[in-house]
């Protein structure tokens, strides 16, 4: 095991990505993804990510494995687990997730955490991670570690109606501290209708209540798709938004990994650390308290948008 710096021209066979586990947080690691496979064209890629971000990678033909791990497996499942990854022989491992996996797997080249900055961005952060072993930390402008094969950009089209225009509205959030009221939701979507911009409702089965519920005040112009598509559809719905309101929450994190104009909504979360990363992007907080945002306040942000 060694802790060296790599360059392009090094041979790496193999590359392990030690992701997390929540949404948010895996979309958060991606650009480090996307610079390995940049960087190491050849390679084989292996990403470990926790179950529920795992169908994110469907059919994506840049990774060569996506490896789930369920902390609730049993020992046994765990051992075979292991005993499996050690087998692949790494040529490196960048973990990102702080793990004794780099110490077990007997790999080439690893990173740890030590000289890793505490108080910067969490995006930052996995960078400077990459940054220990690995000095071309520029992100290419291809996004690989998300993927759509040419059956889904034809699928995530049609569940679009076709739209080359439309502003996605997220209402849902995995807290519910971290949620807006579902009425300065659909104050908002009633300006942008005004404003004769088609909306498209995002979220999970969580959030199909909200969905319905703002859907339901509008005949035409409002697509609700709250919990009617996988990870993968609603990736390729997010890259191809005009721009995006949401929540502080994983579709946030996936409008600024695929570098779509934001504006989140922010109550106790410190958006130092989470805030969306996006080039063109607003935070809008007014204090701990999701309900001290007025539908006022969001509808002018909106309107920086629509000039």
């Amino acid at each position: 095991m060694m802790f060296l710096k790599l360059s392009r021209s090094s041979k790496i066979k193999r590359i392990l990505v030690v992701s997390l586990s929540n949404i948010g947080d895996v979309v958060l690691t991606l650009p480090v993804v996307d610079i390995l496979r940049a960087a190491f064209p050849a390679a084989e890629l292996q990403l470990i990510v926790g179950p529920k971000a795992k169908s994110l990678f469907d059919e994506n033909p840049h990774l060569s494995r996506v490896i789930g791990y369920d902390k609730k497996m049993s020992w046994r499942a765990k051992l075979a687990w292991f005993l499996d990854l050690r087998r692949q022989r790494f040529d490196l491992v960048v973990d990102l997730r702080n793990s004794m996996l780099p110490f077990l797997l007997n790999a080439g080249t690893v990173t740890l955490p030590i000289g890793v900055p505490p108080k910067v961005h969490m995006k930052a952060k996995h960078l400077a991670r990459l940054a220990l072993v690995f000095d071309d930390l520029k992100i290419p402008a291809e996004r690989r570690a998300v993927s759509f094969s040419v059956d889904q950009h034809a699928r995530v089209a049609q569940i679009v109606h076709g739209w080359n225009d439309y502003v996605v509205v997220a209402p849902g959030a995995a807290d519910q501290r971290k949620r807006w009221g579902e009425e300065g939701f659909l104050c908002v979507v009633r300006h942008l209708r005004s404003k004769g911009k088609n909306v498209i409702l995002v979220g999970d089965q969580n959030d199909k209540h909200a969905g319905t519920h703002i859907a339901a005040a509008f005949s035409e112009g409002v697509l609700d798709l709250c919990g009617q598509t996988n990870l993968v559809e609603l990736a390729g719905v997010m890259a191809r938004a005009t721009f995006a309101v949401t929540n502080d929450s994983g579709i946030m994190h996936l409008a600024s990994y695929f570098d779509r104009p934001v504006i989140a909504l922010f109550g106790r979360t410190d958006p130092f650390f989470y805030g969306p990363w996006s080039s063109r992007a607003i935070i809008l907080r007014k204090g701990v308290l999701m309900t001290d945002i007025n539908p006022k306040d969001v509808i002018a942000e909106v309107d920086k948008f629509l000039c």
